[in-house]
């Protein structure tokens, strides 16, 4: 019985491993190709059988009995970094950045001249047996000349260099984006799952309670109770069925939340169950968090990469101040052989602008301020990171205290206990509804804790996740 679903699950792991790896080189791919249906758009990102996206599910073994495998975060999330679409912008700014690479490498076009001279306007020259009256084209001196700017400044090296430092700072920037969408993937999915089990949770005391009204009414008709009484515990119930409509209302935004990160049109293309992930407890010290995200955060890489950016552009500020060689060849005809010019001949030139005015002294100032506003830039991100991870690790670890108390420490029993001892009495009549209605009370407020505390405790470790900037095993 539990061989099969255990092999299913290894399946679906390795599979979802594969299109982890895939999903970097797919995502453009995957952006443009939408099927109709929404549980084939799933089937086609996350690359899961049909049963596991329908919500039927497989059923494998737990401490607690059967437990329906549902979709998991880490599919959620790869659905999502193959279809959101600031995961596509993010790679088209890639794009270009290689395009300002190849505009970088390339050698400036050569120049192609051409000149026409010694056109005889009126008389023409009455030496050397030249004729008086020439027509005005009879003694033109045409050239034909190329020339060609010579990089003897190493300047196409240099933005070279910037164009490569630039695509290396525009894929960490994907990095990042990526981190951003995996983080509110998984928040959302947090979030269904909190609603969810609000929803359940909203529908157990309903029913409970329901059957509380429906004794009620037979003591009243056998003349235990008072009417009043009666009309409090109607009442009573239905405030629980107003929470069960917020309650439902809630899920169904949480999940319409969750299919817009997806690029779903609709909450329907969710599947109906969602698989509650593992919270690892978290050993670590804040200082080693902090060193992790300090190697691993890619918004902190990028910074340190715009660092290295603007250093490179400063160089190559600095190089444009160098002046550019042209060098060219021209050919020369004349049909002024009468003033003795030689019909034909070469001629050879070379020019240099002379850098007196024009020093490229605004784009070495931007070049150096861009640079001071990384270096500013990186100092307040490192300590931003500090703070956002022992925030998060306090957090975490305040929620696993508060689960402890819950869990270990048996509230939940204590409170469980409570409510059907007062259940039990308020039907044999040894309570009063004051007595009822305060048990139930308490075990709502602490159930409803309990729900809290279990959210805290995931939100928390989703939030230290997303500081850290890598996944914590």
């Amino acid at each position: 019985m539990t061989k099969a679903p255990l092999a299913t699950l290894f399946v679906c792991c390795v599979t979802c491993g594969a299109v982890a790896q895939s999903a970097p080189q797919s995502a453009s791919a995957s952006a443009s190709s939408v099927d109709a249906h929404p549980q084939t758009q799933l089937l086609n990102a996350a690359g899961q059988p049909p049963t596991n996206l329908s919500g039927g599910g497989s059923q494998r073994e737990t401490p607690n009995g059967p437990e329906e495998s549902g979709f998991t975060i880490d599919q959620a999330v790869q659905v999502a970094l193959q279809r959101n679409r600031d995961v596509v912008a993010a790679r088209l700014d890639i794009q270009l950045a290689e395009y300002d690479r190849v505009a970088a490498r390339l050698y400036p076009n050569p120049v192609i001249s051409y000149q026409t001279g010694n056109l005889v306007l009126g008389r023409g020259n009455s030496g050397n047996d030249a004729p008086r009256h020439p027509g005005m084209f009879s003694q033109m001196v045409q050239t034909i000349g190329v020339s060609e700017l010579i990089d003897i400044w190493n300047k196409r090296g240099y933005r070279t260099k910037a164009a490569d430092e630039g695509i290396q700072y525009h894929r960490l920037l994907l990095e990042d984006v990526l981190r951003e969408v995996t983080h509110a993937v998984r928040s959302a999915f947090a979030d269904v799952l909190r609603e969810r089990a609000q929803l359940d949770f909203t529908h157990e005391v309903a029913a409970r309670y329901s059957d509380t009204v429906r004794l009620s009414r037979s003591r009243f008709e056998a003349g235990e109770i008072s009417e009043s009484e009666l009309r409090k515990i109607e009442l009573e119930g239905l405030k629980y069925q107003n929470g069960l409509v917020d309650a439902q209302l809630e899920y169904d935004l949480a999940r319409q939340q969750l299919a817009a990160l997806l690029a779903l049109s609709s909450e329907a293309g969710l599947p109906a169950t969602l698989t509650k992930p593992p919270v690892a407890p978290q050993t670590r010290t804040v200082a080693e968090l902090t060193q992790q995200a300090l190697r691993s955060r890619p918004d902190y890489l990028a910074v340190a990469q715009s660092r290295r950016l603007a250093q490179a552009t400063v160089s190559a500020a600095h190089r444009e101040v160098y002046p550019d060689l042209t060098l060219g060849v021209a050919y020369t005809h004349s049909s002024f052989l009468a003033s003795g010019d030689n019909p034909n001949a070469w001629g050879l030139a070379a020019s240099m602008p002379v850098p007196v005015f024009d020093r490229n002294q605004a784009n070495i100032g931007r070049a150096n301020v861009n640079l001071q506003s990384t270096e500013n830039d990186g100092i307040r991100l490192e300590l931003s990171i500090r703070h956002a991870v022992a925030e998060a690790t306090r957090k975490l670890q305040r929620a696993e205290a508060l689960l402890g108390i819950y869990t270990t420490g048996g509230m939940l029993d204590r409170a469980e206990t409570s409510l059907r001892v007062a259940e039990r009495s308020y039907k044999t009549g040894a309570t009063s509804l004051l007595g009822l209605l305060e048990a139930q009370r308490t075990y709502l407020e602490t159930r409803d804790d309990y729900l809290r505390a279990v959210n805290d405790e995931q939100q928390s470790a989703i939030d230290l996740e997303y500081a850290v900037g890598k996944k914590l095993q």
